[in-house]
C-alpha cells in the first residue's frame, strides 16, 4: 500500500488507496505543471489559486481556509488533492479542461472515495480561470 494512503489513515477504504497507488505509479510521469497555475473562480466558492510551492502543484482556496492541499498528478488532465488539514477525510480529484494551447480553463472537481461525507460538494464546483 502506498506511503501517502496508510499516511492519509485511508487503508479501509479500497477506491482512495487505490487512487493513491496510482499516483505513486505516476510519480515520475512529466507533467508541465506551470499549464494549470492560476486563479480560478467559482460564483458560489470564491477564488482558488493553483500555484507552485517548492516547485510542486498546489490548491489554495481563498475562502475556506481548510481546503489547501498539494495536488498530485493522477492522469491525463485530473490531480489528486491531499489537503493540509488531516482531519478531513476528503482527498478530492481536481479535472482541468485545457484551452487549444493545453493551459487550464476550468476546473471540475469531485471526492476521490465513494464514502465522503455528502457536505463536500465539490461536484458542484465550476471553476473557471479568471485573467
Amino acid at each position: 500500500m502506498s506511503n501517502r494512503a496508510k499516511a492519509a489513515g485511508n487503508e479501509s477504504d479500497a477506491v482512495t488507496t487505490a487512487v493513491w497507488k496510482v499516483v505513486d505509479e505516476n510519480e515520475l510521469a512529466i507533467v508541465d505543471v506551470n499549464d494549470y497555475v492560476g486563479t480560478y473562480k467559482d460564483n458560489w466558492f470564491g477564488k482558488v489559486e493553483i500555484a507552485l510551492k517548492d516547485g510542486k502543484l498546489w490548491f489554495t482556496s481563498q475562502r475556506s481556509p481548510k481546503l489547501n492541499g498539494q495536488m498530485y498528478f493522477y492522469k491525463a488532465t485530473t490531480f489528486a488533492i491531499k489537503w493540509e488539514y488531516t482531519d478531513m477525510n476528503a482527498d478530492a480529484f481536481a479535472t482541468f479542461s485545457l484551452d487549444e494551447e493545453g493551459r487550464g480553463i476550468a476546473i471540475k472537481m469531485k471526492g476521490i472515495s465513494p464514502n465522503i461525507d455528502f457536505s463536500f460538494d465539490f461536484q458542484d464546483l465550476d471553476l473557471k480561470r479568471v485573467e
